[in-house]
């Protein structure tokens, strides 16, 4: 389940992988030589008959289906445990899985199965059940296992206590939402409050860990520097982190590098003077993705981002220097108009920024013949500005838009920022802002965006979307992905309503989109 759960939410060298990183949303899109991997025409690669969105819904359930395999078996009295702690803990990992799949299923694809037990024989009669009822059967899973979790563990990428917390902050908050309940919200700031306030965890405010000496930088880029994931690394924010090992890949596993330069740097190599796969750029990029205008340069504005370290050079490279030392200009700044020519040879969007939280100066392999396009750090699942983030958005929602601005603070006052949240300026496009400057590429944006009902998911992907065909194709409004329609199609016993917006006919076939 683990590996499985890694494979989902932090591989992108696949269509579906990218999706959950937030492709097609308001923070993340493509260059125009990228558009065949798209993932934001409304008449072709996002529909009821899409692949990927088929892929993403078989992941979760396929999870499902282990974390019911694993908990009947743990019923069985000729297995055997080293103790009844051992089984309990065991019991609590898959119960926790099985509430994280069934919660996302929910806020992605809406009124889905609730699936409880191992399926033993081919069932074409699962029925649909509502969005709140799902996450209810969410957090019901993660309220009994929260006595059967550690506070802590000693080995990294274990399922602690404050991941459920988390989930269960984020789930009730699901209920609010489809319910306008504001018990609910309650129990989401009760919840996230566990986590925040616990004494386990803390923001990281001074620097740390394995560079934590070199001049220039801060501490938010201490946060993606190899070996400072882990809460056992002395990272007090880290709340569960997905692992990847470069000893580990060696030895067989393929899933255990972290593609981020491949996939999200740009491809200096095509400008003449610049050795493309170089540490100062990046890596070795193919740019498959790339940030909207909104986290390219909206976001990081002054009149709301002045002094904010999150949006510095360090961690958002906006210059590269000229690096072939046989070229007449080496050491030099490349200018925008060379960018912008070159942007025209190649693609427009294939020159944005380093990110550096996705790439690294440090590239591991080197020796065994790897290419700098790989990194072997571990991945943020949850970090504790997502739970103060939940916190704020419960109390928004509730209307108590100044508890909302002290927990956005919370985090800005962190990164330096100058312009802290006023009461005033707090709503939902204020909070998914936050969370573009501190989650970029972290959260599940579309799970984020879904969730959050009503209009919000197509009124920001029209307001920051990159290119018309993405616009004239969102003819109406969603805030669930369709129903696969294999999905429907198979439950042939028990009628099945598409989501509201979504009519396979409409639309064209794809079988790998």
């Amino acid at each position: 389940m683990y590996q499985q759960d890694r494979a989902l939410r932090s591989y992108v060298d696949n269509n579906q992988g990218r999706v959950m990183h937030g492709q097609g949303t308001d923070v993340l899109t493509v260059p125009t030589f990228r558009e065949n991997t798209n993932f934001s025409d409304y008449n072709s690669t996002i529909t009821p008959r899409a692949g990927r969105l088929n892929t993403i819904y078989s992941e979760l359930y396929q999870m499902i289906s282990r974390a019911n395999l694993v908990l009947s078996l743990a019923e069985q009295t000729d297995i055997t445990f080293e103790s009844e702690d051992a089984r309990s803990y065991i019991i609590a990992q898959a119960k926790f899985f099985r509430a994280k799949a069934h919660g996302q299923a929910a806020q992605l694809f809406g009124r889905v199965a609730i699936v409880d037990e191992p399926t033993t024989t081919v069932r074409f009669d699962y029925e649909q059940a509502e969005r709140a009822e799902i996450y209810q059967f969410a957090i019901d899973d993660l309220e009994s296992i929260l006595n059967d979790l550690p506070e802590i563990t000693s080995e990294p990428g274990r399922v602690v206590r404050g991941a459920a917390q988390h989930y269960l902050s984020e789930f009730y908050l699901g209920v609010g939402i489809e319910n306008n309940d504001n018990l609910a919200y309650d129990q989401a700031i009760k919840y996230a409050s566990d986590v925040i306030d616990g004494g386990v965890y803390s923001l990281m405010t001074s620097r740390f860990g394995s560079r934590a000496a070199e001049p220039g930088k801060n501490v938010y880029w201490d946060l993606f520097r190899l070996n400072n994931q882990n809460y056992a690394d002395g990272n007090t924010e880290s709340i569960w982190t997905h692992q990847f090992d470069y000893e580990a890949y060696k030895a067989g596993d393929n899933g255990a590098r972290l593609r981020y330069p491949y996939y999200f740097s740009p491809v200096w190599r095509a400008i003449d003077g610049v050795i493309g796969e170089l540490e100062d750029v990046g890596g070795r990029g193919v740019a498959f993705l790339r940030p909207t205008e909104l986290t390219e340069t909206i976001i990081w504005e002054p009149s709301i981002s002045d002094g904010d370290m999150r949006g510095e050079e360090s961690n958002i490279r906006r210059t590269v220097l000229y690096n072939d030392p046989s070229a007449a200009n080496f050491g030099q700044v490349v200018p925008q108009n060379v960018l912008d020519e070159a942007n025209l040879g190649l693609a427009d969007g294939a020159y944005f920024p380093i990110y550096e939280k996705l790439t690294t100066d440090q590239f591991e392999g080197l020796d065994d013949g790897e290419r700098r396009e790989d990194i072997w750090r571990d991945r943020y699942v949850i970090r504790l500005p997502e739970t103060i983030l939940l916190r704020a958005e419960a109390h928004l929602r509730k209307g108590d838009t100044q508890l909302a601005a002290d927990d956005i603070n919370l985090i800005r006052q962190r990164a330096n920022c100058n312009v802290l949240a006023t009461a005033a300026m707090v709503d939902l496009d204020f909070i998914l802002d936050e969370r573009a400057r501190e989650l970029f590429v972290e959260e599940s944006r579309w799970n984020t965006l879904l969730r959050m009902g009503g209009n919000i998911a197509s009124d920001r992907i029209r307001r920051y979307a990159r290119y018309d065909y993405q616009v004239n194709s969102l003819t109406f409004d969603f805030n669930t992905f369709p129903i696969p329609q294999t999905v429907i199609d198979r439950n042939k016993d028990v009628i099945w309503e598409q989501n509201p917006g979504w009519k396979a006919d409409n639309y064209q076939y794809i079988l790998n989109s």
